[in-house]
């Protein structure tokens, strides 16, 4: 095969017919201003060819969807592989979908634990495991002397009296001659006779199979006899001793020998929480439950019982229950006066709980409304007070008792799975198995232990094996895809990258490039999208695109060794990576701020009861390594606290002390990397409100007016206007059966979303289809004169987002899309338009919090824009005088 990956033509979205080569074989790096044409060239021609490839080789059901699928618009491509694409981004959804299970580690530690854990029961604390014939005989030669004389039987259930009635009959017939009955050992034949009692249902009798003495020479003569009594009563032998006398029961099942409990069969099923087998029944498996939360029925715990501590309780309608309250108190001597937070815990759970006869607690008495249900709204008023708590039964494990008995050097899965990759790692490299366990489950440990090592080498050591992988950043999810790529060990492979520094801290970056070196190394070839300095250098070749954005980009300006571009490269990269780029400094320092946003006692995941202070009015910058807390500190505690305590959202329980300040704030915007558009219908003319100015302009033209077309025929999201084929989507979705869902465009309307009628209206000689075709930047112009639809669009543009069409490309099935070039930065770049479309500057001193999730991903002269010289930086200003502060998390140093 060649070495190098040649495309010839490149012509897809804003690419100017470039011609590319990449060397096979080594990492390559490809970078530019955000809208330069980077992901068009990187995921939209490279990516989309190498999988088009590898689709070639499946069925010929995977096959018959190709010439449906649109191909890169390019003359053609030569030497590339079968291609994997890690992108920024995270899609999970679910609320089972773990670290653990994501990275696939849970399902090598579900195989270690079934063949080498050790089962113990949670009630007697006593070994639990199956015996057998020879353990029995070893357990035995180990507890008596020699030449004990003992009897080995099976013992047999009288389970009615029924059974009762000529029980000796088949046991004469196969042969047994005595048994016990009642601690006397008794001839079968005797008992027929009528010498002997019948026995009771629900005893135990004891069918004697052989007697002999517990000496080495008898040792087949006991196996013999132990696998016929097992194989007689299902698994179950008892020996007795006759001199002293004793009894002694086995079991080839797991039977705990104290209680008699019985456990199920170890197997990997057992340790699932996605499995019935193992899912603790009281949570299904989720580790929470909607429960009754303390933290919402007792919002405020400075406040005393007497001042409307509990919440349910504080209106006129609950007098009834909040005078019995008071006079429990008063029988009780709880004192009504003294702050809920100050009493003592025993107190707190008598008023929760309840006391006595005459009064029935807060928690009851809230359980017993929502189950009558006697009005409506009592569903409503109930589930005001509710909240996910940790469930009880597995205490947040998921897992049911018997998966949980499970033990490996001390060690459960649920405990394993509470563990952080780092702590995990340490753990598991410290288990040390016997020899018979080695051999069932030692490869399955060295799997474990690659899979966490590369987790950790991607900078990831400090997430818990059981975090949601729903609440990942971006940059998180994507290094947890690269430590899969790592585990997986795939060779000839090319991996595509997205900015995989994002959301890493400086010192967190070289162990990144150690591990896509570590790539490379396997025989693999990357390329990756990204503007740090340090993968930059570490790249053996570079490719820039540029040098604007839109139809300004979309040109190759350098491609080749990093080292040759910075000696003579006259390029944007060039220029800033020598330093000849001036860096220019904000706006002239402000004065000391008069008000604070103060946050006391943040204890949220990793955080240690911190304090933290911020200014009103200023921008404040939050940064610090990968896990240190910023997260934790940013969502959980200031934005969902100020969301639940200020503007009266219906938030967490607090992970904090207190919040001083507040007052000053009245609505919280939070901008980071999720996509802006929740439905697979968003795009960016729907976000920013002006597609109805838009249809309504073509309701009035001359055409629609003569049909009677109203403004609803121009949307895509009803009937009438819409493809009838594709419902207005664009697009058909196919479902691939074991691979991902590919989506091919539709062949009536062509991706056009509108049918023929409605597309045959004009408005200044374009139908809807091609005016949501405009970009951003064509779209001004053509719109100059409705200031409704203008102004919006002026604003985005002024946030470096020209380039972006009024409609994502079809198949992208949320905005912004991959397909349609925009990445995570162009919904940042939305969320302060629509606060300033929101805001009119000048604007009264109300007061909005903006919250940043590291902003800073386009290319150093897209930086510029965003943080110093012209868009985000002005925009922010725009604001800045009007409103308390502007809080940003960032890692970028440049």
């Amino acid at each position: 095969m060649s070495e190098w990956i040649r495309i010839k033509g490149a012509r897809q979205h804003n690419l100017q017919n470039v011609d590319v080569d990449f060397p096979r074989g080594v990492m390559t790096a490809v970078s530019g201003l955000s809208g330069s044409g980077k992901s068009s060239l990187v995921f939209d021609t490279l990516y989309a060819e190498g999988q088009r490839c590898y689709v070639e080789s499946l069925s010929t059901y995977a096959r018959q969807f190709l010439a449906r699928l649109p191909k890169p618009d390019v003359d053609w491509i030569d030497g590339i592989s079968p291609a994997i694409a890690i992108e920024q981004r995270n899609a999970v959804t679910s609320g089972r979908s773990t670290v653990g299970t994501v990275t696939e580690i849970n399902d090598y530690l579900r195989v270690l634990w079934a063949r080498a854990g050790r089962l113990y029961c949670p009630d007697c604390d006593i070994r639990v495991e199956k015996d057998t014939p020879a353990t029995v005989w070893r357990a035995l030669r180990k507890e008596h002397e020699n030449g004990a004389r003992l009897m080995v039987c099976f013992p047999m259930d009288i389970a009615s009296e029924s059974g009762a009635v000529g029980w000796w009959e088949p046991l004469l017939a196969q042969g047994f001659q005595r048994a016990v009955l009642r601690e006397e050992l008794v001839r079968l034949d005797e008992a027929a006779e009528g010498a002997w009692p019948v026995p009771e249902p629900g005893e135990i009798i004891d069918v004697v199979v052989d007697r002999l003495k517990l000496t080495a020479n008898t040792r087949s003569r006991f196996i013999e006899a132990a696998e016929l009594a097992l194989e007689q009563a299902n698994g179950r032998v008892a020996v007795r001793l006759l001199e002293p006398a004793g009894r002694h029961e086995f079991s080839s099942h797991l039977t705990c020998n104290g209680c008699g409990r019985v456990f199920p069969e170890l197997t990997p099923r057992l340790f699932s929480f996605n499995s019935p087998e193992g899912a603790c029944p009281a949570c299904n498996g989720f580790g929470n439950k909607l429960e009754f939360d303390e933290n919402k029925i007792i919002p405020d715990p400075e406040l005393s019982l007497r001042e409307g501590a509990i919440k349910p309780w504080a209106t006129e309608a609950f007098g009834r229950q909040f005078t019995g309250l008071l006079r429990f108190c008063a029988r009780a001597k709880i004192p009504a006066d003294v702050p809920f937070a100050k009493l003592k815990r025993k107190q707190q759970l008598l008023v929760l709980e309840g006391g006595d006869n005459l009064y029935e607690g807060v928690i009851p008495y809230l359980v017993n409304m929502r189950k009558e249900m006697k009005k409506g709204h009592h569903r409503f008023f109930t589930r005001r007070f509710m909240g996910d708590t940790l469930c009880r039964s597995c205490g947040g494990s998921r897992l049911r008792s018997e998966a949980k008995a499970v033990r490996l050097q001390g060690m459960n899965l649920g405990q394993v799975g509470a563990m952080s990759v780092e702590e995990a790692l340490g753990r598991i490299e410290g288990i040390r198995l016997s020899k018979a366990a080695a051999e069932a489950a030692g490869e399955v440990r060295d799997d474990v232990l690659h899979r966490l090592r590369f987790l950790d080498r991607v900078g990831l050591g400090y997430l818990t094996l059981d975090r949601l992988t729903r609440t990942l950043s971006g940059g998180e999810a994507q290094r947890i895809h690269l430590a899969n790529a790592l585990g997986s060990r795939l060779v000839d492979t090319l991996y595509v990258l997205d900015e995989p520094t994002c959301g890493l801290h400086a010192g967190d970056v070289e162990r990144l490039i150690a591990t896509l070196r570590e790539l490379v190394e396997g025989g693999n070839t990357v390329v990756v999208v990204e503007h740090d300095l340090a993968v930059l250098r570490a790249a053996e070749h570079f490719v820039e695109l540029g040098p604007g954005a839109g139809t300004h980009g979309g040109n190759i300006v350098y491609q080749g060794p990093l080292a040759a571009l910075m000696d003579k490269g006259d390029t944007l990269t060039a220029r800033h990576m020598r330093g000849d780029v001036p860096h220019r400094a904000g706006d002239e320092r402000r004065e000391r701020p008069d008000q604070w946003l103060t946050i006391k006692g943040a204890r949220l995941h990793n955080l240690r009861n911190v304090d933290v202070k911020l200014p009103l009015q200023r921008f404040v910058v939050l940064t610090g390594i990968s896990g240190s807390g910023k997260s934790s500190l940013m969502n959980g505690c200031l934005h969902d606290g100020l969301m639940t305590r200020v503007v009266g959202g219906m938030g967490r329980a607090f992970p904090f002390t207190s919040i001083q300040g507040g007052h000053a704030v009245d609505k919280v915007v939070k901008v980071d990397q999720t996509p802006i558009g929740k439905t697979s219908r968003s795009n960016p003319a729907t976000y920013l409100q002006i597609l109805g100015p838009i249809r309504d302009l073509f309701a009035g033209a001359p055409e629609s007016l003569a049909r009677g077309y109203a403004p609803g025929r121009f949307s895509f999201n009803t009937a009438g206007g819409r493809c009838a084929s594709c419902q207005g989507m664009g697009y058909h979705r196919v479902e691939m059966q074991f691979m991902a869902d590919i989506t091919v465009p539709c062949e009536d309307c062509r991706g056009r979303r509108f049918n023929g009628s409605t597309l045959e209206v004009l408005y200044k000689g374009l139908n809807i289809a091609q005016v949501l075709d405009l970009t951003i930047e064509q779209a001004l112009g053509f719109f100059a004169d409705v200031s409704a639809i203008s102004q919006r669009l002026w604003l985005l543009k002024k946030v470096g987002l020209g380039y972006r069409r009024l409609d994502r490309g079809p198949g992208a099935r949320r905005w912004p899309p991959r397909g349609a070039g925009g990445g995570s930065g162009d919904a940042r770049g939305c969320r302060p338009e629509q606060e300033i479309h929101h805001r009119p500057i000048p604007a009264s001193p109300s007061a909005t919090l903006l919250i940043l999730a590291g902003p800073s991903g386009p290319g150093w002269h897209g930086r510029r824009p965003l943080l110093v010289a012209y868009p985000w930086w002005h925009v922010l200003c725009k604001i800045l005088p009007h409103g308390p502060i502007r809080r940003r998390e960032n890692h970028g140093s440049h």
